[in-house]
C-alpha cells in the first residue's frame, strides 16, 4: 500500500467513524445525558504512560498516600519501569504560566535542559533525559506520538503550551509494548490532556511578568449538557506575547485547545480533541540561539537581534512564523464487563515559514552574512560583494494515523492486543536571498572548493519525504498472586520511508535531484515484573528491547547502499523499588541500557565522490542510579529531593567503519550531563501557597572538529536554578508571584566550537558560538473563577 493510499484510506476512516458516532449521539436519548455517566472502564496502568491512559488513571495510581499527593514527582506502586508522575497541581504552582511541555518536566530526576531566552516566545529548549538527545526518545500527548518528519525532534513551544497539560509522566523506558510510536529508543516523555469538568465552570488567568511579558488564558468548562447531546465541553483559550530577554526577539503565540467527551449510554464513550497554535517571532535561524566572544564583550549576554534597518542582524530579516494542528477521536466501547475495543484516528500539521540572514556571527555593522566577492564575480548579475545574503525556509507536513486497542481482563490477567498505521506527507525547500536588494533571487551559493555550477538556480533544497509505518503488539499482564504481576509483550514494526527532491544539497555538489527509499522492520520484546512485599512497598524489574528508525538525512545521500545502514538498538535492563506509606513516598532505581549500531556522521566514497553520511560506530553503554523522595508534615509542608548519577560512553567501535568519525573506546557522548539534583519546600496551608525549588543540571562535554585526528572533547559546567512562588486564594480569587533564576544566574549551557577549536572562551576564535541560560524572571498572575 503506497503512502497516498494509505493517507486517503485514514481519513476516510476518520470520517466514516466521527459519523457512525454522530448518529449514534444523535439517536440517543438526549434527556439521559442531564446526569453525569457511569464511571469509564478503568485502565490498568502498571506503566502510566502506556496505552492511552487517562489522567484520571495516572493520578489515581501515584496518589494513594498523603505523602505521594503533596510530592511534585512521585512513583506508582504499580509501575514496572523508572517513572516520575507530575500532577496539574504541582504544574500550576511551580511553572511558568508562559512555560511549554519542557518546563513542567525540568524538576525531574535525569532531565536536564533550560530556556536560552526568557519570556515563554520562541523555541529555547532542548530536553536530554539520561543523554538520550530530542529525537532518541517518544513525545506523546493523550497517548499519540509526535514530532518532526526529518527525526522525531520537537519544538516545546509551536504544540502545547502549559495550560494544555493536564498531567505528564517521564518514562525512562522503552515502556510496554503497546507503547507506540517510532522512537522508543530511549524512553518516552507522555503528557495528558486537562480533564474535562463534570459542573460549569470558567477561569480567567492574567500574568504579567519581566520583559513585557503578557498572557491571558480563559477556561470554560460547560458541564454535562442536553444541548451538547449529553456530552461535556471544555474550552481553553492560551495567548501571550513577550518582547524577551534577547535583545529584539520578541513574538507573540495563539493556542486554542476543544475538548468534548460524550458517553453514549453505559458502554460507549467519545472523546475528541483539536488543539491549533500560531506563533511569530524574530530569531536568528541560521546560528541561533547563541553569541560569538566578540559579540558576548560588546554587547553582553542578551545580544541576539538589532533594530538597524539594512544590518545583518536587523529584526525584521530574521523570522519566523509557525502553524500547527493536532487532534483525534477516542473510540472507547465496553463490549462486556471484561471486554473493551478503543479506536483513536488521529491527525496533526506542522508549517514553519523562516527568514534568515545565512550568518549572523559578526558585529553590528560587519558583512558576515555577504554574497562575497567571488560569489558576485561569479554571477556577474551586479549584486555587490557587500550585499547581505540569507535564505528563505519552509517546512510543511501532514500525519495521520490510526490506533486500534482491544483489552479482555480474565481472571488471571489482562490481555491487550493492538495495532497502529500511520502515514505521512513533508515538503521542505530553502531558497538563497539576496536581502540587500528586497529579496531579489540571487544564483546558489558555491563554496569556494566546490564546481561551478552552470545552472543559476536560487534553490538549496526542494524535497518531498514521506513514511508508512505499521506497528502490532500484543500485551499480557499476568497475576498468579495479588502481590504478583508478570508482564510479556511484543511489537512488530514496519517502517518505510521514501524521498523525492527536484534539488537536494549533499557532498561535493550544490545541489541535485535524488529519490530515495528505504524500509526497517523490526521485532521488539517486552518483559517486566512488579511484585508487592507490603502493599505499600513494591519492586520490580524490566527487560526490554527497542530501536530507532535512522533519521531523514540518511537518504539524502546518493550512491550510498542504505539497506546496509541498520536502525540503533537498545536492550534495556532496569531494577527499582517504589514505597509510598503516609506521609512518605520514595523510589530508586538502578539502569542498563545497552546500545547497538549507534549512527554518527561520517564520509562515504561514492561514484567517484566523497559524501556526508551516517555510519553505524559501534556500541554506547547508558548507565546510572536515580532517586525521589518526598515528606509531608501535618501543616502542609512538604518537603522533595531528587537525584540522578547517568553514564553514557561510546563502549566499543564498529569493525570497518570510515577513518576519522571518532567514537573511541569509553568516550563520554556529547550533551550528558553526569548528574541531576533537585530539591524544594511546597506549602499548602489555609489559602496559602509557596513554594521554593532548586535544580541542578551536571557538566557534560561537546566535540570539537579538528584539522586531524578524532574529535577532541571540550568540558561545559554545570549550571543550577532557584525559583520561588507564593500564592494566596480567597473565595473565587487568587494571586501569585513567581520568580524563575531567582539568583539570575547566566550560566554556558551549550557551545559549538569553530573547526579546530580546542578550549573555551579563546579569543583567537570569533566562529564560536555560546549559548548561556536566561536570566532572572518575574511573574505577576491573577485568577478569577466563576
Amino acid at each position: 500500500m503506497n503512502t497516498t493510499t494509505t493517507r486517503a484510506w485514514l481519513a476516510a476512516s476518520t470520517c466514516a467513524l466521527a459519523l457512525a458516532t454522530s448518529g449514534h449521539a444523535l439517536a440517543a436519548d438526549t434527556a439521559a445525558g442531564t446526569s453525569a455517566p457511569q464511571s469509564a472502564p478503568s485502565t490498568d496502568v502498571g506503566n502510566a504512560g502506556a496505552e492511552g491512559a487517562t489522567v484520571g488513571g495516572v493520578i489515581v495510581t501515584a496518589e494513594r498516600t498523603p505523602g505521594a499527593k503533596a510530592a511534585p514527582v512521585k512513583a506508582s506502586l504499580d509501575q514496572t519501569e523508572p517513572e516520575s508522575i507530575v500532577s496539574r497541581d504541582f504544574i500550576e504552582q511551580i511553572t511558568p504560566e508562559t512555560g511549554n511541555i519542557s518546563t513542567v518536566i525540568f524538576i525531574a530526576p535525569s532531565i536536564s535542559g533550560i530556556s536560552a531566552n526568557a519570556g515563554g516566545i520562541g523555541n529555547y529548549f532542548s530536553t536530554t533525559m539520561r543523554g538520550f538527545q530530542d529525537g532518541e526518545y517518544n513525545v506523546t500527548y493523550d497517548g499519540i506520538a509526535f514530532g518532526d518528519t526529518n527525526n522525531p525532534t520537537h519544538h516545546p513551544n509551536d504544540y502545547f503550551p502549559t495550560s494544555e497539560i493536564g498531567a505528564a509522566v517521564v518514562d525512562r523506558g522503552p515502556g510496554a509494548a503497546g507503547d507506540l510510536g517510532q522512537a522508543n529508543y530511549g524512553g518516552a516523555i507522555h503528557y495528558f490532556s486537562p480533564t474535562v469538568s463534570d459542573t460549569f465552570g470558567v477561569q480567567q488567568k492574567l500574568t504579567y511578568g519581566s520583559f513585557n511579558t503578557f498572557a491571558a488564558v480563559t477556561t470554560l468548562n460547560t458541564g454535562y449538557l442536553p444541548q451538547l447531546f449529553g456530552g461535556k465541553l471544555s474550552i481553553n483559550l492560551d495567548e501571550r506575547s513577550s518582547d524577551t530577554q534577547l535583545s529584539h526577539s520578541g513574538g507573540y503565540a495563539l493556542n486554542q485547545m476543544i475538548k468534548y467527551v460524550l458517553p453514549i449510554g453505559d458502554k460507549f464513550t467519545l472523546t475528541a480533541l483539536v488543539t491549533h497554535a500560531w506563533s511569530r517571532y524574530n530569531f536568528p535561524d541560521s546560528n541561533g540561539p547563541g553569541e560569538t566572544l566578540p559579540q558576548i564583550e560588546a554587547y553582553g549576554k542578551n545580544f541576539q537581534l538589532t533594530d538597524i534597518p539594512d544590518e545583518e542582524h536587523w529584526y525584521k530579516w530574521n523570522f519566523e512564523r509557525k502553524q500547527t494542528y493536532f487532534g483525534y477521536v477516542d473510540l472507547n466501547y465496553q463490549v462486556t464487563p471484561s471486554i473493551s475495543i478503543e479506536d483513536e484516528p488521529y491527525a496533526y500539521f506542522y508549517s514553519n515559514k523562516t527568514d534568515s540572514t545565512k550568518d549572523n556571527s559578526g558585529l553590528i555593522g560587519s558583512t558576515s552574512s555577504d554574497v562575497g566577492t567571488k560569489q558576485a564575480a561569479i554571477d556577474g548579475d551586479g549584486q555587490a560583494a557587500t550585499d547581505i545574503y540569507g535564505y528563505l525556509k519552509r517546512n510543511d507536513y501532514n500525519v495521520e494515523g490510526d490506533i486500534l486497542r482491544f483489552k479482555d481482563v480474565l481472571p488471571f490477567g489482562v490481555l491487550k492486543v493492538g495495532a497502529l498505521v500511520e502515514g505521512s506527507a513533508t515538503y521542505r525547500q530553502k531558497a538563497y536571498y539576496d536581502f540587500t536588494n528586497g529579496y531579489t533571487p540571487v544564483d546558489v551559493y558555491t563554496p569556494s572548493n566546490d564546481p561551478l555550477i552552470t545552472t543559476p538556480t536560487n534553490y538549496k533544497l526542494r524535497e518531498h519525504s514521506s513514511w508508512l509505518q505499521e506497528q502490532v503488539f500484543v500485551d499480557f499482564n499476568w497475576t498468579p498472586t495479588d502481590a504478583l504481576t508478570i508482564s510479556p509483550g511484543f511489537k512488530y514494526v514496519n517502517f518505510r520511508r521514501d524521498v523525492n527532491a527536484a534539488e537536494e544539497n549533499y557532498g561535493g555538489k550544490e545541489t541535485g535531484s535524488l529519490e530515495g527509499t528505504n524500509t526497517y522492520n523490526s521485532p521488539l520484546y517486552f518483559l517486566t515484573v512488579n511484585y508487592k512485599i507490603l502493599n505499600y512497598w513494591s519492586v520490580y524489574g524490566q527487560f526490554a528491547t527497542s530501536f530507532l528508525v535512522p533519521q531523514l538525512a540518511e537518504l539524502e545521500v546518493p550512491g550510498v547502499n542504505l539497506q546496509h545502514l541498520t536502525p540503533e538498538t537498545t536492550t534495556n535492563y532496569q531494577l527499582g523499588t517504589v514505597y509510598s506509606r503516609g506521609a512518605l513516598t520514595a523510589d530508586a532505581d538502578v539502569y542498563l541500557v545497552d546500545a547497538a549500531n549507534a549512527n554518527v556522521p561520517c564520509d562515504v566514497v561514492a561514484d567517484g565522490e566523497t559524501e556526508a553520511a551516517s555510519c553505524n560506530a559501534g556500541k554506547v553503554n547508558y548507565n546510572g542510579v536515580e532517586g525521589e523522595a518526598a515528606y509531608t508534615l501535618p501543616i502542609g509542608l512538604t518537603f522533595f529531593a531528587n537525584g540522578s548519577i547517568n553514564d553514557a560512553v561510546q563502549a566499543a567501535q564498529a569493525p570497518n567503519i570510515p577513518a576519522g568519525i571518532g567514537g573511541n573506546p569509553r568516550q563520554e557522548l556529547a550533551a550528558t550531563p553526569r548528574w541531576t539534583d533537585a530539591v524544594g519546600l511546597l506549602l499548602h496551608h489555609d489559602g496559602w501557597r509557596a513554594s521554593v525549588t532548586y535544580k541542578q543540571v551536571g557538566s557534560s562535554v561537546v566535540y570539537n572538529s579538528p584539522a586531524s585526528g578524532s574529535p577532541q572533547p571540550i568540558k561545559l559546567p554545570a549550571y543550577d536554578t532557584v525559583n520561588g512562588s507564593l500564592a494566596y486564594g480567597f473565595k473565587n480569587l487568587e494571586i501569585k508571584l513567581q520568580c524563575f533564576n531567582l539568583l539570575n544566574k547566566r550560566t554556558l549551557t551549550n557551545y559549538v566550537p569553530e573547526a579546530g577549536e580546542t578550549t573555551l572562551y579563546n579569543p583567537a576564535a570569533t566562529t564560536s558560538f555560546y549559548t548561556f541560560q536566561s536570566g532572572r524572571e518575574l511573574q505577576l498572575t491573577l485568577v478569577a473563577r466563576y
